[in-house]
Order: C-alpha cells, then structure tokens, then sequence
C-alpha cells in the first residue's frame, strides 16, 4: 500500500510519499465565492484581501463558528479539511498516512484531526510527534526547534538504554506562543515601514496593496541576507521607487530582540545540541549565537518515519500520538542511510550542464521551463544540496510538485513540473 508522511507545521505543511513525491504549502486559506483555495495562493493575496483571508486554523483548529457566516465553511476544522484534501490530492491520494504533528496540538485537537483523516480517502496509519520524527537519529540530549506560522515548539530528545532495550523518546516539551516566522516577518515589515517613513515619508503598510508587496518580499529579503551583508531594496510608491539598504547585523537584532524565550530554555539543559528544522532555518542564519546549530531538511522527519516504519507501525497497534519509541539498531541505521550512502552523486545535470551539489543550488520554474543557478533563493521553485551522502531539500516552493529519488545514486532524477533533473557523478582525474 502506497504510503505518505503529512507534516502539519503550518510555516510550511508538507507531505511526502514513499515514491518520493513531495509537495509543501503555506497554513493560508481564502474563502472564495467558488470555494476554499489554500496555500501560496491564498497567501499570495492575504494582505489584499483581509476579510477572506486565514491563517489561524492550524493553530485553533476547532469546531467553533466563524466570526461571519461562510458559504463553505462552518469553522476552522472544514478549512483544515480543506487543505488535507489538497495536499493528499498533489501527492495522488496515498493510501496509508503517518500524521507527523508538532506538539503544540492539544488531545482535542488531535482527535479531531484523526477525524478529518478518517474523513479522507487515506486511511491513518500512525500518529508521531514532529520534533520525535525529526530527532529520531539522534545520539545525544538533543534540543528540536520547530518554528510554525505563529508559535514554536522546542522539544528535548533523550535517547535511552535501560536493560538491553534502547529508545528515544521526548522527555521535555515547550510552547513559545509568540515566536513564529509571521512574528518575526511583522517585526521586519514595520521595521522597513518605519526606515521609509523616516527616510522617505512614507508609509507602505498604510495600504493593502502596500502590505501584500511588503510582506511578498520578506522571504526573499531575509535568505539574501543569510548570505550577504547588506542588501538593496526597492518599495514601489506613489513617489516612484524607494531605495532602502537593509543591513543584516540590524535585522538580526530585531530576531534576536523576540528570541529570549528560547534563550531560556535552552538554558535549562546545558550545552545539549540544537537542532532547527527547516522551519527554523531563518534563526540559525541569521543570528550568529545559532550559527553553529544544526540545520535539518526539510524532508528529514519524513524520511525518518520511512527509515523507522516498522517501528512506528508496532507502536501504532493502538493509534495514539508518539513520543517515544523503540529503537534498537534504528537510530545507527538512520545514520547510516544519511551518512553511508555509495555511491553518491557529486552534480545535477541539465542541458548539457553540470550543477556541483556541494553547495545549495536553486532551480527556477518559469514559463514551463527550467533554470539553475548556485546559491539559495526562496525565489527559486526548489532548493537543494548534497549534505552528509544525502539530498537535502533546503526549500520548496509551494504549488510546484516535485518528485524526489529515494536516494541520491548517480542515474537518478529529480522531477519538477514533470522536468526531469539528473544526478551524476563528477571523477576529477
């Protein structure tokens, strides 16, 4: 049976196949006069169109009445509902489904979530805490930061060997209610928004259609200064173009000021490892305390439950929410397939073109055709890098599907849009 990992972190909900089709879209519905269009859609005219717009269904997901009355929607759960049909319809419907989820979901929360499922064309088939998933290869007190659209989760992973038997398992769990990549892409739009006022007399948060351009850009603004130490940016007004340099030390100022809750956490175990996943990757480029904190993929918790089926399917006898589990040899053999992987492609290849995967390459999609350049760019349609003998997906963007190859074999292809992208190897004599 065809089998698929949903990850419900509402930054980016991903899900991810056995097949390795992978698709990913923002926690972002508006409720239309047609019907209920989700993810980057949906963002993509947020800011334009307030008054139908969501992007707290993840976070309350409930039975409660919307504020107003909606054609196609009672409450938050059939909006959710919505977007589950969505992402199982990219991925062509698996039949079996690992539910990954962050534990910020409370057990009311989860039960009606296993109803929507059930209410699918997939049947459940286990339940694993997200930050479990992500940390399963853990070898040491690991702390997992998991950004989401308005809140964190910072989860420390244990493993454990007590009379022969080994496991891992949760041992500390924390919410952070007022740090999610929207806090920290609301501190930088009103920091821009102040810069222009003082520098230009204007506003560009006063209108929706300022807001939309704003808020559209921040992503893109933010991953070039990971790598960049100030940038340039235009803001289209009523006066013309606006210029603005924006300086990393300052932007990473303004994160740092919302990260003294994680601070303290953190605190309380020491010098444990930290661990961000992908949703976190913002924090650990661009404040320079995290610099050294490992950054995950974004298909390492699915790929993590593929690893560990076997496992996830013994502890799923009685379907509950995982957040411990027996491992045995599993965690060496998770390393393993991360780290031992021969032999491995060394580039992409397109047009006669050889991309070294070494570092992050970024693949574009326009007009049905594809680009590559080196670098990350949250504009590009995908972003990828070989690391540890494994493909890593850095970004995707969301509405495009891509395919992944189970492993990174030189002969294998990714598949954006249908494109066909090789892996090779690269012998320098």
């Amino acid at each position: 049976m065809s089998l698929a990992v949903l990850e419900l972190n509402d930054q980016a909900l991903l899900i991810h196949t056995e097949q390795g089709q992978c698709t990913s879209e923002p926690g972002f519905a508006q409720l239309t006069t047609k019907g209920i269009e989700t993810g980057e859609v949906a963002r993509s005219v947020a800011w334009r169109s307030p008054q139908a717009s969501f992007n707290q269904y993840w976070r309350q997901l409930n039975q409660l009445p919307l504020p107003s009355s909606q054609r196609w929607a009672r409450h938050n759960a059939d909006i959710a509902f919505a977007q589950i049909q969505q992402l199982l319809h990219a991925v062509n419907r698996p039949q079996q489904l690992i539910l990954s989820v962050p534990g910020s979901f409370s057990d009311e929360q989860l039960s009606l979530l296993t109803g929507l499922v059930k209410a699918s064309s997939s049947q459940l088939h286990a339940v694993i805490d997200s930050a479990l998933a992500a940390g399963l290869d853990c070898q040491d007190q690991t702390w997992i930061v998991e950004l989401q659209l308005h809140q964190s989760v910072v989860s420390l992973i244990q493993p454990q060997s007590q009379s022969g038997q080994t496991s891992i398992e949760i041992v500390q769990q924390e919410l952070i209610p007022d740090l999610g990549i929207m806090t920290i892409y609301n501190s930088v739009a009103r920091h821009i928004s102040n810069r222009l006022i003082t520098d230009h007399r204007y506003e560009p948060l006063h209108s929706s259609e300022g807001e939309q351009t704003i808020y559209d850009q921040i992503p893109t603004w933010l991953s070039t200064l990971a790598i960049k130490p100030e940038i340039t940016i235009n803001i289209s007004s009523p006066k013309g173009e606006l210029p603005l340099v924006l300086g990393k030390n300052e932007i990473a100022e303004l994160i740092e000021g919302r990260l003294s809750k994680l601070t303290d956490i953190l605190k309380t175990s020491g010098r444990t490892e930290v661990h961000f996943t992908q949703s976190g990757a913002l924090i650990s480029q661009l404040v320079s305390r995290f610099a050294t904190a490992q950054l995950l993929s974004a298909t390492q918790g699915s790929q993590n439950c593929f690893l560990a089926r076997e496992q996830i399917s013994l502890e799923s006898e009685q379907l509950h929410r995982i957040r411990s589990l027996k491992t045995g040899l599993l965690s060496d053999n998770i390393k393993v397939n991360h780290t031992q992987k021969e032999p491995c492609a060394s580039h992409l290849l397109y047009e006669n073109h050889a991309w070294s995967l070494a570092t992050a390459l970024s693949i574009y999609l326009k007009n049905d055709q594809l680009s590559i350049k080196a670098g990350s760019d949250e504009n590009a349609a995908l972003v990828v890098v070989i690391k540890d003998s494994d493909l890593c997906m850095l970004h995707q963007q969301p509405g495009i599907e891509v395919t992944l190859p189970r492993d990174c074999q030189p002969g294998s292809a990714i598949v954006i849009a249908g494109h066909p992208v090789n892996l090779i190897e690269v012998n320098h004599a």
